[in-house]
């Protein structure tokens, strides 16, 4: 994500992005590297909106602006699933790397990554949320990206195109289930 990021009044609008990767092979170090990728764009978000949180601090509530003010959904977290009444969600980089270390990333039967990259731009009693949410679901037979956003924003299309990049470079094969 950028920092030097483009400030042009986006027009609100609806974007639910739909992608069907259900023909890649879920490697650990493929996803190894997408949980990586996630987190730190997640990262990078919080540390915008601690930057803008400290230059505010010292101005009159009413008079404070924000360019990222963290949402109460901003959020990165990994789930996991083995099929057996028992789930695992871990919520940074550190935490998937000891699960998998653990062996709590083998024989699963369902992985969930979300990255909600939402917040709140504008004066403080006027706020606009600006809603980012992608989420890669991997199941035996489904995995998909979904992206579902509330504005047009160029470093949020720019993170939709790096994932679609980073699934595409996974290893494919074509089934009786899935043909790509």
């Amino acid at each position: 994500m950028n920092t030097e990021y483009e400030f042009d009044d986006y027009k609100e609008t609806i974007i639910n992005n739909e992608y069907d990767f259900s023909n890649i092979v879920p490697t650990i170090e493929g996803i190894d590297y997408l949980v990586n990728y996630c987190y730190k764009m997640y990262n990078n978000l919080l540390n915008l909106c601690q930057s803008d949180e400290d230059r505010n601090k010292q101005i009159k509530y009413e008079f404070q602006h924000y360019d990222f003010k963290k949402h109460y959904t901003t959020n990165f977290e990994v789930y996991i699933s083995d099929g057996n009444y028992k789930s695992t969600t871990l919520n940074s980089y550190d935490t998937f790397k000891e699960a998998v270390n653990k062996g709590l990333v083998n024989n699963v039967k369902k992985l969930k990554i979300t990255l909600d990259m939402s917040y709140k731009r504008g004066d403080n009693n006027q706020m606009v949320e600006y809603n980012n949410t992608f989420i890669i679901f991997f199941e035996p037979y489904l995995i998909n990206l979904t992206r579902k956003a509330n504005h047009n924003e160029e470093n949020m299309q720019k993170i939709e195109n790096d994932l679609i990049s980073i699934l595409k470079r996974f290893p494919t094969v074509n089934t009786i289930f899935c043909t790509k």
